[in-house]
Formats: structure tokens, C-alpha cells, sequence
């Protein structure tokens, strides 16, 4: 813990004093017609430790792991004729491990380079109104994120793509966004496009190949109101040992609104029905799910702008063999450190994935200020809680099975932007276990991140 917390601080130093050497960093403008061919690009440099997180217990083997991840993305658009772009992106990430599990030491892992978008657009008008497919390999985000937003969950932050077909429709008349979107998913990067620097089988970027259908709708006719509605169907087939196989159907909603001057809520729900079968439970069962989420925040609309924010959230776990149908709630391409970094990791002890979130109810709260134009700070509580004592996909004797506290997060972040071109992050967590847990010992993580376009 001490070499990780030293070179920690060392980092974020060094970090800081980058960024105070590039604040003179200008870029030029352009002006005059869209150009026919425009290209860019950004450098992601981060360091990251983790304790405890993979093993739930401080005195195992390998407790702190931290690393160098270094993300270097380069892409292109091009607009033959009017309503037709064509873009392309290749993104690379290698990292240097100061303590690789697979050795007693430090390890490079160098990775490939991957086309993490590859995809044409046109948009058109039906009857007035603005028609635009996208067909090729995507980015999407839909909502608030919770349960449409990576499609690749096992590369961490490198890429979030899909491929497939999404056609929007902006519906003026009435107010609705109409969006279908279709898309499969290969397990292994090299099984669709060709990659730079290893085989197919260098590492997946999920566990399952996946089939998806999404039918979302967002209707604005109600003033300072904003109402969604979707269906989502998902199909998996195991490639790895953690992948499903399974056929999974969801229903949900969302409200989202401003009432007053100064408050905002969301309130999203969702069910969920089918059939998966796993490596703990290798026999299909029906599947009978329910997760809802929802946040009130407050903007004080001060100087500082202050802002307050309280959110709870609710996804159901499996009871076992105590119905005989799984009852674990599916958080779909929502795998992402949305509830925390550590957390994301913490919760693959249980469930063999990381950031597949079930079982959990949490009340949070979390306060923000800037107090400059290009600094943002932030605070953040939540307290965690198991919703069934046995966790849902383990018979691991990291967990008491006589408790349902997870534990308490603590959360403090820093934003900076240091000119146009370049920004910078410092994230620190801080997790003590509670009674779900046979250790409890405390979780830790930090960050310091420099990022910088082209």
C-alpha cells in the first residue's frame, strides 16, 4: 500500500508539472467551407493502482496492482457528396505493469491497434422531418447511460464500439426522437476486422458473441420534460468460460426533467425476461429481473456553481435455488465504472465480470463546485448494500454469506482543462468492506490522467 500511495503522489506530480509546461500549447483555426477530408486525434496518459480489489483481502497475493496505460487515438472523416460522411478511427492502448500477476516484477503489455470506429452516415429528410442511418462499427449511447453505452466492457476505457445498423428519426411534429438500432457482436477483435500487432485471439472484449436489437423512443411535448420508453432484446453465445448463453428481453422507461429553476431528477426502471444459462448455473433458466435508478440534483446557481446531487439504485440479484429462476438483473452494455472504479472490479469477485452489477442497492450523494472557469472539483458518498446474502455467481469464501453491507465509498476528483488542446484528472476512491464481505479490510483507488488532442 505504501509503494502504491508513493508512487501515486510521484505521478500525479509529474502529471501536474506536464501540464504546466503546455499551457503556452496553441492550435490553429480554420476557416471557409467544410472541408472534403478533415483528420485528428487524442493521447490519453494515465496511471491507475488498485487495492484490494481483485482479491477482497489485503493480505493475498498481488493486493495492489498498478500500471501505465497510454491510449493514442487517430481518426479521419470524409464527405464525398452532401449527406454522406465516412469516418475512421484506429486507437491503440499499451500498458507497463509495475507488479504483473504473471511475474514477480514488472511486464509491458503492448496490446494492438484496433479500428474502434469504422462506419458511413447519411442523412436525408422524410416528409420534412431528419432521417440518419449509420451503418458500420459505432459508438452509441442512449438515456443516461445506464444500460446502452460499451459494447466492448472487458478493454476497460479503450473502446466503448458496436457493430451494426442504427436509423434515427427525428419526428418534429410530435416531439419524438425514433431510434432502431441492430448489431452483433464478435468476442474476439480479430473475428470481424483486421488488427495491428497480434492474433484474433489476444484478448476479447467481451465474453459472449452478442446479438442486439434496441427500440428507443424520446418524446419532448411535455414542457421541461423529457419521457423515454425502449425495448431491448440480447442474444448471447459463450465464447469464454464467463460468457451466457442466453436470451434476454428488457422493457423499461425513463422520465427525466426540470421542475424548478434550480432542481433536475431522472427516474429510469426496466424488467427483464428470458432464459441464461452460465458456468455456475450451465442449465437455461427463466429469467425475471427488475433494476430502476434514479437522481435529484440541486444547482444552487451560485458563483461557484454548486451543485448537490442524491441518487439510488436498485438491481435484483439471484436467489439461487431458492425459486429455481434467475433473478439476477442484466445491466447490458452498461458495464462501465459509472458506480466506481474499484467497485467495478470488486464486484467481478462475485460475478466472474467485471462491472456486471446485480445485487446491489446504494444511496449516494455527491457535491461539486468550480471554482474556476476551467476547474471543477468534486465529493462523492455512497453506502452499499447486498439485496441477497449469497452472492450471485460464486461460491467463493471471500464473502461471509451473514451479511448484506457492502461497504462504504468514498470518492474525490479533480478536473482541470489547462488550455484548448489539453485537460487533466485526478480521481481517488476509498472503499472500507462491510459485513457481506469474510475480509474486511478497505479498497482503494486512484488516478492521474493527462489527455491532449490533435
Amino acid at each position: 500500500m505504501t509503494k502504491l500511495l508513493s508512487r501515486s503522489l510521484c505521478v500525479s506530480f509529474l502529471l501536474a508539472a506536464g501540464a504546466t509546461g503546455a499551457l503556452a500549447q496553441t492550435s490553429g483555426a480554420t476557416s471557409g467551407d467544410k472541408p472534403v477530408f478533415q483528420w485528428g486525434g487524442d493521447f490519453r496518459f494515465r496511471y491507475e493502482g488498485y487495492m484490494n480489489a481483485q482479491t477482497l483481502n489485503n493480505a493475498a497475493a498481488f493486493n495492489d496492482r498498478d500500471y501505465f496505460r497510454a491510449r493514442l487515438r487517430v481518426w479521419e472523416t470524409t464527405n464525398p457528396f452532401p449527406g454522406l460522411s465516412l469516418f475512421g478511427r484506429v486507437s491503440a492502448e499499451p500498458r507497463y505493469w509495475f507488479n504483473a500477476a504473471t511475474k514477480a516484477g514488472e511486464d509491458e503489455e503492448w496490446k494492438y491497434a484496433i479500428f474502434d470506429n469504422l462506419h458511413a452516415k447519411w442523412t436525408t429528410n422524410v416528409s420534412g422531418d431528419p432521417l440518419v442511418a449509420t451503418v458500420g462499427r459505432q459508438d452509441i449511447q442512449l438515456g443516461d447511460q445506464w444500460l446502452v453505452t460499451d459494447g466492448t466492457p472487458l478493454d476497460g476505457s479503450w473502446t466503448n464500439h458496436f457493430d451494426g445498423l442504427r436509423v434515427s428519426l427525428d419526428a418534429k411534429s410530435i416531439k419524438t426522437k425514433f431510434d432502431v438500432i441492430g448489431f452483433n457482436q464478435q468476442a474476439y477483435p480479430g473475428d470481424r476486422l483486421a488488427i495491428l500487432g497480434s492474433d484474433r485471439k489476444a484478448a476479447a472484449l467481451t465474453e459472449q458473441d452478442e446479438t442486439g436489437l434496441i427500440l428507443y423512443a424520446s418524446n419532448k411535448s411535455v414542457q421541461n420534460t423529457t419521457l423515454d420508453g425502449y425495448f431491448i432484446y440480447k442474444s448471447d453465445d459463450r465464447v469464454t468460460a464467463r460468457g451466457y448463453n442466453a436470451d434476454i428481453y428488457t422493457l423499461g422507461g425513463r422520465i427525466a426533467g426540470t421542475p424548478g429553476e434550480h432542481w433536475q431528477y431522472t427516474v429510469e426502471a426496466a424488467y427483464q425476461w428470458g432464459r441464461r444459462a452460465d458456468s455456475v448455473f450451465p442449465t437455461s433458466r427463466d429469467v425475471s429481473a427488475f433494476g430502476g435508478i434514479a437522481k435529484l440534483t440541486y444547482s444552487f446557481k451560485d458563483s461557484l456553481n454548486n451543485q448537490v446531487a442524491f441518487v439510488t439504485e436498485y438491481l435484483s440479484g439471484d436467489r439461487r435455488s431458492s425459486t429455481g429462476k434467475d433473478e439476477m438483473f442484466d445491466v447490458l452494455w452498461g458495464r462501465t465504472p459509472r458506480v466506481s472504479e474499484v467497485w467495478a472490479v470488486a464486484i467481478g469477485q462475485e460475478t466472474g465480470r467485471n462491472a456486471q452489477y446485480n445485487n446491489l442497492y446504494r444511496l449516494g450523494a455527491t457535491w461539486s463546485f468550480a471554482p474556476s472557469k476551467n476547474t471543477s472539483l468534486a465529493a462523492t458518498y455512497n453506502a452499499l448494500f447486498a439485496l441477497e446474502d449469497n452472492p450471485t455467481r460464486t461460491t467463493s469464501a471471500l464473502f461471509s454469506r451473514d451479511g448484506s453491507f457492502r461497504g462504504h465509498l468514498f470518492q474525490l476528483s479533480a478536473k482541470q482543462k489547462f488550455s484548448k488542446r489539453l485537460s487533466g484528472l485526478i480521481l481517488a476512491e476509498w472503499a472500507p468492506m462491510g459485513s457481506y464481505y469474510k475480509h474486511t479490510d478497505e479498497m482503494m483507488f486512484i488516478r492521474a490522467e493527462l489527455t491532449t488532442t490533435f
